[in-house]
């Protein structure tokens, strides 16, 4: 617990000590790292085995929201471990013989290699306001499926994962814009697909042939970031 305290104390007084040299110009701003809370809530999609396509699905259920904290050094490379909570619902449709709907909910922790490009014309002796990002992480996930089919019909289900824990990678990667209003506060529009090493992201696998990929999220969000140095 000392050891923790201890370097939470260190991180803040680096921390406070790098932001006064900047404020009193000991330190470039263009040539500083920087480090900012990130917030993003936007609809999320899952490419799963039901045969309705994922964008009938519904927004306002589909949903992910993270947290995340990003480092950029002064050579626009950077990296930002985050955490997102997704609750996503799909179904065969309801002409489909077959059925089938779930709902699962999941839980993403990643850390990701960025890499940025500034543009726009910069204020004294700030980066320039806006910036495309690029980025690519690994991370593990943790879903359970909440499924809904008939027993009774003639199909070779496998439906094992109802309602159970499963912890699977992922891989994330994709894009996004930000601008940066120099009081400390950034927003921005970020677009991802997520690879899964799980096929039950849905709680449902059909036989093979039927399913030759695991499960692939797609997104897209708003994001509100707050520098903290």
């Amino acid at each position: 617990m000392r050891k923790l305290l201890l370097s939470s104390y260190l991180i803040l007084l680096i921390s406070f000590v790098t932001e006064a040299q900047r404020r009193y110009g000991l330190i470039d701003k263009r040539n500083a790292s920087t480090g900012t809370i990130i917030f993003s809530l936007g609809p999320e999609f899952c490419f799963t085995d039901t045969k309705a396509t994922p964008y009938t699905q519904n927004i306002l259920k589909n949903k992910d929201l993270s947290v995340g904290f990003r480092v950029r050094y002064p050579n626009n490379f950077g990296y930002k471990t985050q955490i997102n909570y997704t609750d996503i619902t799909g179904s065969d449709g309801s002409s489909n013989s077959r059925n089938y709907s779930f709902s699962s909910k999941i839980w993403q922790m990643s850390i990701q290699g960025e890499y940025t490009i500034n543009f726009g014309e910069s204020y004294r002796q700030l980066s320039p306001p806006h910036s495309i990002y690029f980025f690519l992480g690994v991370g593990l996930l943790n879903s359970t499926a909440d499924l809904n089919y008939d027993k009774r019909a003639r199909y070779l289900y496998k439906t094992s994962h109802d309602n159970q824990y499963d912890i699977n990678k992922i891989f994330p990667l994709g894009f996004g814009y930000q601008y940066n209003f120099y009081n400390n506060f950034l927003v921005g529009i970020e677009y991802n697909i997520k690879y899964t090493t799980s096929d039950y992201i849905d709680g449902f696998k059909p036989p093979y042939p039927e399913s030759k990929s695991n499960d692939i999220f797609e997104g897209l969000s708003l994001t509100v970031g707050y520098k903290i140095f």
